[in-house]
């Protein structure tokens, strides 16, 4: 299992195996103080599988700050990566939309999705007050 692409955005859908998403590549966000909320991030990761990986999984996504603690509840799922009829290799298009997520501090934070205990993706994302 690998990870063939993984971003942060405003928007994502899969739409019949073909993946649409817009405001890609978001790596900061400012405010004009400290704490800041953002209303929404999208986390879109790609994963390539074999049909021996093919079954149920446990995905978890955490949010943190320069500190290494957790700025969001870590957010915990079930996933399945389907056994796919005559297809060796696979594709699972991840999509997950976080909500409201306030920043208590400045400075680096990062996004770090984990499939059964193996880190997939890892999403920087600095935080700071705007200037001026």
């Amino acid at each position: 299992m690998n990870t063939e692409l993984a971003f942060l955005c405003d928007s994502a859908t899969d739409d019949r195996g073909k993946l649409h998403a817009l405001g890609i590549g978001i790596d900061s966000v400012q405010g004009d103080s400290i704490p800041l909320t953002h209303p929404r991030f999208i986390i879109v990761c790609v994963v390539n599988y074999s049909a021996a990986e093919a079954g149920e999984k446990r995905m978890g996504i955490r949010l943190l700050d320069p500190d290494a603690r957790d700025t969001i509840a870590p957010i915990e799922q079930g996933i399945t990566f389907s056994p796919r009829e005559g297809v060796v290799d696979a594709k699972a298009r991840i999509i997950v939309e976080v909500n409201s997520v306030t920043f208590n501090s400045a400075g680096p934070h990062a996004f770090h999705v984990v499939i059964d205990g193996s880190e997939m993706a890892r999403l920087p994302l600095n935080v700071s007050r705007r200037s001026g």
